[in-house]
């Protein structure tokens, strides 16, 4: 093993926060602070490994400084082409590629900047630092992860969004694939892991258990996942009181064991990218094992080898401050560590010290071993049958895992929020409690770098502070609100509502277009609808008019402007800087609901007017709606009103007809001193929450709305807790509709539980379960439906006197031919899964008990029978 600590890698004294070696080997990356910017540095990795080289002047050190960055940079990749993502704290990403006609001539120079890199793309999204990116394995897709809670994924050949992942409710500082593309693994300050699959970014697993007694934080949450894929590495981790980096199993995300020593929290963990083998005596099989790098504030660095139990080198007080990112050279041999001193060190291994790295054809072959070829053209990797089923009972294989949301966009709508686009007049408000509320205005981002070399100047940023010496007078207009203000929601349950102001997920540079607006007056305004109508009482606010207005829904972003007293709709479509269509209404807007189909527009007349979002024509003429409008919402093809009087329509527009879904009224469900947290709309039928911590679905076959959540309700909030601490089902609960309304709701009731002391403790939590069940059926929630139907049975089992209710289930799982029910009402499947499917799954939790053998035998052999017919 050889360290050497060069002391030209510098910027200029500033905290270094990334490192990374090109996959080449020639090059390594650096990026942080650089005087009054952010910084990225390309250097020669020669003079590194090579005394000789380092002594000879004609090989130069530095090949590349680039200081386009506003802020300081937190974050540098490289991708396995060659081309360097680099993310900061001007919330922008700037992708990197060496300017063509570059040689071996020009690289080693003699001279400072013999590189010329250039600037091809920059992503804008973000409403926050980024402090970590990671490249997919297989294909242009780019990860962020960001202090705005969100990560985003980004394809970076056509600049656009592929995905907004939201989830997190606290700085997501980490974020890694799956080598085979199957995952996304984020780490956040919320005291969560999270686990995201690829094929429809939905939410595989939460961890939080290893998390719980995390105090503080640290800058960065750096993990890993090993080159095989069985292993995925957390950074900051405690167990028994000591820091440690937690190791969990891509087996059903078992959380069993972590690497320990360290003295304080671990910042950063990083797997070397090769499969590794060593002959052992005594045996004629090579040993292969693969070896990840922990760094820690403690200023050390340890290397550790899956196949041991201690660690192969533990480099004590490396820096004098802690270390903040690793990386692994391609051949392995090779490591990487940087500090926030400033300082990087590299350490240089042997096959003898380390092992000896399989060749990429051997990897590939273990990979597909385990995981089935990689799908053309994607990510998506096709497992084989026998590995799908990746958990172990209760929770339900793979293959029943069909999609409960709408892809991107149902993670769009399920939790994220609009927000507003640049206005110049900044409001604020003083609620009844006399608090003062100032709602904040969005800035501009600075025009686009696309182009730019190191020898162009870096255009004039503008600054960051609201206040400036050499700012002229400002022009923003202080309006003041005396009114009460409800309170806000949770970004997990007020994620759809248009009026709430949070962080928008699109930033769009937009040109003023003053030569193409047409030169009209205002007409005359119409009166406006009357709010009383035959004495209704006004159970919701109506809707008022508003000048800007702004929501981004999937990679669509649609903003509405005040001008010339017209109102004037943009959509926008990527990164795109030009509306891809526009048009100008004759009255203010008061709401604005997008979809990736529809977008929907009221204005202060009460009309609704609707657009495809794709095409920007029209949908239908304007609706007209009876009664002034309070909450206006669209989700896919529907559009979703709900009038002051508590009125509920829905409309479903498509290409070929439009036609009304829903007509009802909420108005019996909101009582006096509440208000309407959020509306939403699953499968097609609405969804209210309100303040006093009670959610309801309409449903429409019943003609009745459905209680889905009662957070107020103390026997439901006991029975819920002792649920999940009696069927062991915490930290496995999958993230859907229902767990994410119901999530929001005991935000709202409160941390505190009632201390009931139930005299029928089991049939309260039986009824609890059985509502479960029965609400994610009615909300079409297959994977939660599916999860809440093991946790049942698993209860039920543990019980005894409860054989009468596992029968029930087991009947009608199995169908006529065991069951009082006709062939005529009996449906085979429901939620599209196979009920037989589902019957083999309960069957499996069965087979692990043995006083459950005689029922488990007696239906395995008729569902046997069953499949020979």
């Amino acid at each position: 093993m050889r360290l050497v600590k060069p002391n030209w890698v510098t910027h200029d004294g500033s905290p270094i926060f990334s490192v990374d070696i090109h996959p080449g080997g020639k090059r390594f990356a650096t990026g942080g602070q650089g005087g009054d910017s952010g910084r990225v540095v390309i250097w020669n990795l020669e003079p590194v490994l090579n005394e000789a080289a380092e002594g000879n002047s004609n090989i130069p050190k530095m090949l590349c400084q680039l200081d386009n960055h506003l802020a300081c940079v937190n974050c540098v990749r490289w991708s396995s082409t060659g081309l360097l993502a680099s993310g900061g704290d001007d919330k922008l990403i700037m992708i990197w590629r060496l300017a063509s006609g570059v040689g071996a001539s020009t690289l080693f120079g003699g001279k400072t900047g013999v590189e010329t890199w250039r600037c091809i793309a920059t992503l804008r999204s973000h409403e926050g630092d980024i402090l970590d990116l990671a490249w997919a394995p297989h294909t242009p897709w780019l990860a962020s992860a960001s202090v705005d809670n969100t990560v985003i994924v980004w394809e970076t050949s056509k600049s656009s969004i592929v995905a907004v992942l939201k989830g997190h409710t606290g700085l997501v500082k980490g974020v890694t694939w799956d080598p085979v593309g199957k995952y996304l693994a984020t780490q956040s300050d919320d005291k969560t892991l999270r686990v995201w699959r690829t094929n429809d970014w939905g939410e595989e697993s939460l961890i939080t258990e290893p998390f719980e007694e995390c105090g503080g934080t640290t800058h960065v949450l750096r993990l890993s996942w090993s080159p095989d894929g069985q292993y995925l590495v957390s950074a900051h981790a405690m167990n028994g009181g000591g820091p440690t980096a937690q190791i969990i199993e891509r087996d059903g995300w078992k959380q069993d064991k972590d690497f320990v020593g360290h003295r304080k929290a671990v910042t950063c963990v990083r797997f070397n990218g090769n499969i590794l083998q060593k002959k052992t005596s005594g045996v004629n099989k090579p040993l292969q094992f693969c070896c990840v790098a922990i760094g820690s504030r403690d200023r050390s660095l340890s290397v550790w080898s899956t196949s041991l139990k201690r660690p192969l080198v533990v480099i004590h007080e490396l820096f004098v401050s802690s270390v903040l990112d690793i990386s692994w050279s391609s051949c392995g041999m090779c490591l990487c560590a940087c500090s926030k001193d400033g300082t990087i060190v590299f350490i240089e291994f042997t096959e003898q010290e380390l092992g000896q790295p399989l060749d990429s054809a051997q990897q590939i072959g273990i990979q597909e071993r385990l995981y089935g070829k990689l799908a053309q053209g994607g990510c998506t990797v096709m497992e084989a049958p026998e590995l799908l089923i990746t958990k172990p009972p209760p929770a339900p294989p793979e293959s029943l895992s069909t999609q409960p949301l709408n892809c991107v966009q149902t993670i769009n709508s399920v939790s994220s929020m609009p927000s507003k686009a640049p206005i110049n007049k900044q409001i604020e408000t003083r609620t009844s409690d006399g608090k003062r509320r100032i709602t904040p205005m969005f800035i501009p981002p600075p025009p686009d770098i696309m182009d730019s070399g190191i020898n162009k100047p870096v255009p004039t940023a503008p600054s960051s502070s609201f206040s400036s010496s050499s700012q002229t007078k400002s022009s923003i207009v202080i309006e003041k609100r005396d009114e009460v203000v409800q309170p806000n929601v949770s970004s997990t349950i007020n994620s759809n509502t248009s009026s709430t102001t949070a962080a928008s997920l699109l930033t769009l540079k937009r040109k003023e277009q003053n030569s193409q607006k047409p030169n009209h007056t205002s007409p005359t305004k119409k009166s406006k609808a009357p709010i009383e109508r035959n004495g209704n009482t006004v159970l919701l606010p109506p809707l008022k008019a508003t000048n800007n207005i702004y929501q981004q829904a999937g990679h669509y972003a649609v903003s509405i402007t005040n001008n010339q007293n017209l109102s004037h709709l943009q959509m926008f479509q990527g990164t795109s800087t030009e509306p891809a269509w526009d048009h100008y209404l004759g009255y203010s807007v008061t709401a604005l609901a997008t979809s990736s189909s529809i977008v929907a527009v009221c204005l202060e007349d009460w009309s609704v007017h609707t657009f495809y979002t794709a095409k920007g024509a029209r949908a239908t003429p304007p609706f007209a709606p009876p009664s002034p409008i309070a909450k206006l919402h669209a989700a896919g093809s529907m559009v979703m009103v709900i009038s002051c009087y508590g009125d509920v329509r829905v409309w479903e527009i498509s290409l070929n007809f439009c036609r009304l879904i829903v007509s009802t009224s909420a108005g019996h469900l909101i009582t006096p001193g509440i208000s309407l947290l959020s509306c939403t709309l699953y499968n097609g039928m609405p969804h209210l929450a309100f303040t006093n911590a009670r959610a309801y679905i309409y449903h429409k076959e019943m003609g009745t709305w459905l209680v889905i959540g009662d957070s107020q309700d103390p026997v439901w909030r006991w029975s819920a807790v002792n649920a999940t601490n009696s069927t062991g089902i915490g930290g496995r609960i999958p993230r859907g509709p229902l767990s994410v309304l119901q999530e929001g709701l005991n935000r709202i009731a409160g941390s505190s539980i009632p201390p009931l002391r139930m005299p029928h403790s089991v049939s309260c939590i039986i009824s609890y379960l059985e509502q479960q069940v029965l609400i994610s059926k009615a909300l079409g929630s297959s994977q939660e439906y599916v999860h809440w139907l093991m946790a049942f049975v698993s209860f039920l089992c543990t019980h005894d006197g409860l054989e009468h209710r596992l029968r029930i289930i087991l009947d009608d799982l199995m169908g006529p031919s065991h069951s009082s029910a006709n062939k005529s009402n009996w449906d085979s499947m429901i939620l599209g899964i196979k009920k037989h499917k589902l019957l083999e799954d309960i069957l499996k939790i069965l087979s692990t008990q043995l006083r459950w053998q005689r029922l488990y035998l007696e239906y395995n052999e008729q569902l046997e029978e069953l499949k020979k017919l």
